[in-house]
């Protein structure tokens, strides 16, 4: 009995170590918003590959599926295989892009998968100013991430009390935000200035209000920071 069970560990042990896929991938990449990026993950095998899929899933998103051998890619997405490594490319990334990415191959004699969690750094968007009505002065800051808030100030004086700020959350995962100030006094000089709710001030917008209403941008300073974000489980490409 002792003789029959050692074969059959050896036979099994034998069995799953014939032609056993190795895959590898870095486990967490930060990218720049808006700006092309490639996941990869190589592939190396003891023995020839009898390749039966290989393709790309995405946490939490059941349709999201790149495989190399079909034509039809997820917008924004190209997904390649070359024999050696499986890529898959995101051409124009955004917050709502974020997430935990699986690159996934199945073979007559197993399968094996990889994940790639996905963050984005900041989205500066863009900045527009007008005159909002009689006394009101109004800036914006179009498709910015994270989420922020705006401040106004006249030199060292804060002027946030006088304000009213909205925020709209855009389907790519960015925000608009505007903010009205109420002007109480004759100052010409202001300052706009987004800060990120969670890592302080994003940039800063400063213009004159002319006798006309008329803006005279004066200085622009921003600063650049980071989000990471914690990795998650790994169950999406056993959905396939």
């Amino acid at each position: 009995m002792l003789v029959l069970m050692s074969f059959l560990i050896i036979l099994l042990t034998s069995d799953y170590s014939k032609g056993q896929i190795e895959m590898h991938a870095f486990n967490h990449k930060t990218v720049d918003c808006n700006e092309r990026t490639v996941l990869q993950c190589n592939i190396s095998s003891s023995e020839p590959l009898n390749i039966v899929k290989v393709y790309w899933k995405k946490l939490e998103e059941k349709d999201f599926e790149c495989d190399p051998a079909s034509s039809n890619d997820p917008p924004g997405f190209e997904c390649k295989y070359t024999g050696e490594a499986m890529t898959l490319t995101i051409s124009n990334p955004t917050p709502a892009n974020m997430g935990t990415y699986f690159c996934c191959i199945k073979t007559d004699s197993g399968h094996d998968k990889k994940q790639i969690y996905v963050s984005i750094g900041q989205c500066t968007g863009e900045f527009s100013n007008q005159m909002a009505g009689h006394k009101q002065v109004e800036c914006s800051f179009n498709g910015v991430y994270p989420e922020a808030k705006i401040n106004w100030y006249h030199y060292d004086m804060n002027l946030t009390s006088n304000s009213t700020t909205t925020s709209l959350e855009n389907t790519d995962g960015t925000f608009n935000i505007t903010s009205v100030l109420n002007i109480q006094d004759n100052h010409k000089r202001y300052n706009c200035s987004l800060w990120s709710l969670k890592y302080g001030r994003h940039s800063d917008q400063e213009f004159e209000v002319g006798d006309q209403a008329e803006f005279s941008p004066v200085s622009r300073i921003s600063t650049q920071h980071f989000l990471s974000w914690t990795l998650v489980s790994l169950r999406a490409c056993l959905s396939s």
